[in-house]
Formats: C-alpha cells, sequence, structure tokens
C-alpha cells in the first residue's frame, strides 16, 4: 500500500509542475502595471494618431515644420490657415 501511496504522490507532484509552469517573467505582485514615462505615451499616441489617420484614407501634407493629414491639398489648405501656418 506504501508503494502505491508513493506513487500516487510523486504523479501528482509532477503533474503540478507541470501545471504550474515556469512563469518567470511574470511579476510576484499581481497587481504590478509598468509605469509608462511621458515620453513613452507621448510617442505611443503620436503611432497611434498616424495609423489612424492612414486607416482613414487621410494624406500627410507638411508646412514648414508642421504636419497634417486631410483628404486633399484644399482641405489641407483650410486647416493650415485655421492653425495660422499659412
Amino acid at each position: 500500500m506504501s508503494k502505491m501511496k508513493g506513487g500516487f504522490l510523486a504523479m501528482a507532484a509532477m503533474m503540478a509542475a507541470v501545471a504550474y509552469g515556469d512563469n518567470s517573467d511574470v511579476p510576484l505582485d499581481r497587481n504590478f502595471i509598468p509605469i509608462e514615462t511621458d515620453e513613452d505615451k507621448k510617442r505611443r499616441l503620436a503611432q497611434a494618431e498616424i495609423k489612424r489617420n492612414k486607416a482613414n484614407g487621410l494624406k500627410e501634407f507638411f508646412y514648414g515644420e508642421n504636419t497634417l493629414y486631410a483628404l486633399n491639398q484644399k482641405n489641407a489648405d483650410k486647416k493650415a490657415r485655421s492653425k495660422h501656418w499659412l
């Protein structure tokens, strides 16, 4: 009986180890939230805006150092005038 009990415990321990796995990349604190710096957030939001504008079919227009997204040149000029770039 003790042989069966020992074998069962060994098998249960192996199953538990496999089920638990190696979670070395997971932080120990479950409430851990990675901190995003202001620069990272600004860069991420700028990238998202570019993707969103291109997905909506807008073209990129340049006015000096400034960049503008619009459907066509006429609309881009209107937007640039409203922002006092022209």
